[in-house]
């Protein structure tokens, strides 16, 4: 077990440091990558404990007949016959009394979203600049906002502007991020599963099946990272933290052009 999870994280490092070193290569063969070996690596890291999917097959229960299960996906993988399951919906309260909906994939799409996952952050976190904290391997909101505290109290900052993009998760446009990831990665097949699990339905509530043209369930493993691909370089060079779709900005430049704009709409 130990030697095939090296053999996954020497590949992953492999990716990782060529991302950093070529800016603009395009990686192939990616596909190839969700083998049995990467899959029961990643089944490590699979939430034992979390809610099942629309097939009501709980990790446990997969768990049972897992290298059996395992191998019979790579099967399906290596000859296109895959099918991304209908994710499930569930609402939970939000703080403003609202319902926010999750989608919640089956635990075999959790698996093989997971491997993408892993394959997707080796190509694109070299990119990220520290004040990043959205989604991001070993890196966690309580850093950014520990971050945030000392720069503001300890920083000669003129302005502070929180920013948030309203409904990201719900009006993200499929076409755009695929061609986002299209410039870093030349694999159609392993472009066609995001495709996939994008285009996939959601069993609402009600038993109603949901098509959405836009948008990514929040709940999903590979959702937030193949957003990680979609970056604003204007607000970089301003921003203390950036989650996602929220960004805190601070100018110590009183003749910044975009925080004359800002105070302009304000």
């Amino acid at each position: 077990m130990q030697g095939r999870s090296d053999a996954v994280q020497t590949s992953l490092r492999g990716i990782a440091n060529k991302a950093a070193s070529q800016k603009s290569y395009r990686f192939r063969n990616l596909y190839g990558m969700l083998n049995e070996e990467m899959l029961h690596d990643c089944w490590r890291d699979i939430r034992k404990d979390a809610a099942y999917g629309v097939d009501r097959v709980s990790a446990a229960q997969y768990e049972q007949n897992l290298s059996q299960n395992i191998r019979r996906l790579v099967e399906c993988l290596k000859g296109k016959r895959y099918h991304a399951k209908l994710v499930r919906r569930q609402y939970i309260p939000k703080g403003d009394g609202r319902l926010r909906p999750l989608g919640i994939p089956a635990t075999e799409d959790k698996l093989l979203q997971l491997a993408v996952k892993r394959v997707l952050e080796a190509i694109f976190e070299p990119d990220f600049l520290r004040c990043s904290y959205g989604y991001r391997p070993n890196i966690g909101t309580l850093d950014g906002v520990h971050k945030l505290t000392v720069k503001l109290q300890f920083g000669n900052y003129h302005d502070v502007v929180e920013a948030d993009i309203q409904g990201f998760f719900d009006n993200l446009d499929h076409q755009w991020l695929l061609k986002m990831l299209a410039q870093r990665i030349d694999d159609r097949p392993f472009l066609r599963l995001i495709h996939k699990w994008l285009k996939a339905g959601m069993l609402d509530t009600d038993g109603k099946v949901i098509h959405p043209l836009t948008g990514t369930p929040q709940g999903g493993i590979v959702s937030p990272t193949a957003k990680r691909g979609q970056r604003i370089p204007a607000l970089c060079p301003r921003s203390l933290v950036s989650q996602a779709s929220r960004a805190t900005l601070a100018w110590r430049s009183l003749s910044d052009p975009l925080r004359r704009r800002l105070r302009l709409r304000l």
